[in-house]
C-alpha cells in the first residue's frame, strides 16, 4: 500500500474522531502548541589554491503546530522556509548540496497515535532512529515520509520500527529547498533497539534495508562510570551486488571539573566505502570533524582528539584534531569551536561558531557561524 493512501486513511480516521467527540477535538486544536525558530547561518570554505572558495549566508524560518491528543490521536505540521539573499556564483556551486536551497516546504505533516507505551506516526516527519535519521545541522532540516512505531513495553528497552518511501534533502542542488523524492523504487525499512537493563551500560543494535540498494547493520556498547565513558561501535554495510565492508570504532571520554576530554579511533575495511544509513543523522562514526572529515573511506584509519572547557551551563569553548590515514592520502583537520545559549531576556537565542583548517595533504579551511532563536 502506498504511503499516500495510508495518509488518507489516517486523516479519515481523525475525521471520524471529530464527529464522535467534537468538544474534545475542539479543545485539542485550540490548546495545541505553536513553536518555531529563526535562523541565520553563514558558511565559508576556502582552498589555498583559490579554486574552491565560497561564502554564503542563509536565513530560515520554521513554524510548527502540534495538537493535544484526543483518544490517543494527535497531529503535527511543520513548515520550513529559507532564503540566501546575497548568494554569488561561487556559492551556488560550492553550497548547492546543503546551503543554497531557497523556498518553503511542508516538511512535517503526520498523524500520531499513543496507546500505553507505544507511539505510532504516519506521514511526513523528522525521523530519529539509529540508521534512518534527519539532520538539522543546516538551515533546512532533512525529513522522511513513512511510518514509525516506537515501543517501551520491555523494561529499560526501546524498540523503533520504521518504513520510509520518500526523502526530503536540504536542497534540490538547483537553488531550491529539497523536495520529497522516492527512496529507490520500494523504499527502506529499519529496526533499532536500545537496552539499558544493565547498570551504566547502553547497548544499541540496528538494521537498515534500503531495498535493492544497500543494507547496513550496527551495534554499539557504551559504558559510563563515574566521570568516564568507554564505547565501541561496529557497522557492516553491503551495497547491492557488491562485497560487504565494515567499520569498527572505539571511544573514551573523561570529565575533570569543567573540562571534557575525548579520544577516538575508527578503522574501515579495505573492501569498500561504508554507507552508515539514510539521512545526515546516521553519520555517527566516532571520528567526525566539524566540517571536513570523512571517516567512512575504504582502508582508512582515523583518530580524533577533543577537549572542551565548559564556561558555564550555557556555554563552552573547545578544540578538536582529526587525523585520517587512507590508502592514497593522509589528511588532518584542526578546529576551534564555541557555543553559547542565552537566558533571561534573550532566552531561546543561541550561537555556535567554528573554524577548521586542514593540514598534511589537505589545504582546505572553513568556517561556520549559526544563530538560532527558538520559541
Amino acid at each position: 500500500m502506498k504511503i499516500s493512501k495510508l495518509s488518507i486513511a489516517a486523516i479519515a480516521a481523525m475525521s471520524i474522531v471529530s464527529t464522535t467527540n467534537a468538544n474534545s477535538l475542539k479543545d485539542a486544536l485550540e490548546n495545541g502548541k505553536v513553536s518555531g525558530k529563526f535562523q541565520a547561518y553563514n558558511f565559508g570554505k576556502q582552498d589555498v589554491s583559490g579554486s574552491n572558495d565560497y561564502d554564503i549566508t542563509t536565513l530560515g524560518f520554521d513554524l510548527s503546530y502540534e495538537t493535544l491528543r484526543i483518544n490517543g490521536f494527535g497531529g503535527k505540521a511543520t513548515f520550513q522556509s529559507a532564503t540566501s539573499p546575497w548568494v554569488d556564483d561561487d556559492a551556488k556551486v560550492g553550497a548547492a548540496g546543503d546551503m543554497w536551497g531557497s523556498g518553503g516546504q511542508l516538511s512535517e505533516l503526520y498523524l500520531s497515535y499513543k496507546m500505553a507505551e507505544t507511539i505510532a506516526q504516519i506521514g511526513r516527519m523528522y525521523l530519529s532512529t539509529t540508521l534512518i535519521s534527519s539532520s538539522s545541522s543546516r538551515v533546512n532540516t532533512q525529513a522522511f515520509q513513512g511510518v514509525m512505531v516506537s515501543n517501551n513495553d520491555l523494561a529499560d528497552t526501546n524498540v523503533k520500527l520504521a518504513y520510509v518511501n520518500k526523502y526530503q534533502n536540504r536542497t534540490d542542488r538547483e537553488g531550491n529547498i529539497g523536495t520529497f523524492d522516492d527512496i529507490n523504487e520500494d523504499g527502506a525499512y529499519t529496526i533499532a533497539i536500545t537496552n539499558k537493563s544493565i547498570k551504566d551500560l547502553t547497548i544499541t543494535a540496528a538494521y537498515l534495508d534500503s531495498i535493492d540498494a544497500f543494507t547496513t547493520a550496527y551495534i554499539e556498547t557504551a559504558y559510563a562510570f563515574n566521570n568516564y565513558g568507554l564505547s565501541a561501535q561496529y557497522f557492516n554495510n553491503k551495497e547491492e551486488d557488491k562485497e560487504s565492508s565494515y567499520l569498527v570504532g572505539v571511544q573514551g571520554t573523561a570529565t575533570f571539573g569543567e573540562v571534557d576530554l575525548l579520544a577516538a579511533y575508527v578503522t574501515v575495511d579495505d573492501t569498500a566505502y561504508v554507507t552508515p544509513g539514510l539521512g545526515g543523522g546516521s553519520d555517527i562514526a566516532y571520528t567526525w570533524s566539524e566540517i571536513f572529515a570523512d571517516q567512512y573511506i575504504a582502508g582508512q584509519d582515523s583518530y580524533r582528539l577533543y577537549a572542551q572547557y565548559n564556561i558555564s551551563e550555557n556555554g563552552y569553548i573547545g578544540t578538536s584534531y582529526v587525523y585520517q590515514d587512507a590508502i592514497d592520502s593522509t589528511t588532518a583537520y584542526t578546529a576551534l569551536i564555541g557555543s553559547y545559549k542565552f537566558s533571561g531576556d534573550f532566552d531561546g537565542l543561541s550561537v555556535y561558531a567554528t573554524y577548521e583548517i586542514g593540514s598534511e595533504d589537505s589545504d582546505e579551511r572553513g568556517s561556520r557561524v549559526k544563530f538560532n532563536y527558538t520559541f
